[in-house]
């Protein structure tokens, strides 16, 4: 059930996309009545999916990816990790602003 919903990924226009997620979540539907519990984590996948379609298909109707949210993940998680642990939240919070929107520490304060 994994590999058939991965393939729906692979749809080049968004009407194809769509058929695909819907026959998927059809199939499983009618698998998960036939087999009963043991397929019960892929009837709550199903219904994510279902629920989700409009968002999902946005990838082909917009080109929406989350390409820049993981790479800021990582820019965050890097950061963190180099710290090992801040005083407080605050700090933690400035050095993010920093990094994140690569600014540069001034070499000299004025008043």
């Amino acid at each position: 059930m994994r590999l058939v919903l991965q393939e729906a990924y692979a749809a080049r226009r968004v009407e194809t996309a769509r058929y695909r997620f819907e026959s998927w979540v059809n199939w499983v539907r009618a698998k998960c009545d036939r087999l009963g519990a043991v397929l019960e984590p892929m009837r709550k996948v199903a219904a994510l999916v279902e629920r989700h379609l409009e968002g999902i298909l946005a990838h082909w109707q917009a080109g929406l990816t989350t390409g820049f949210l993981e790479g800021l993940n990582s820019v965050f998680s890097a950061t963190k990790r180099k710290a090992r642990g801040y005083r407080s939240r605050e700090y933690m919070i400035t050095m993010l602003y920093f990094v994140a929107g690569k600014l540069s520490i001034p070499s000299t304060l004025s008043h």
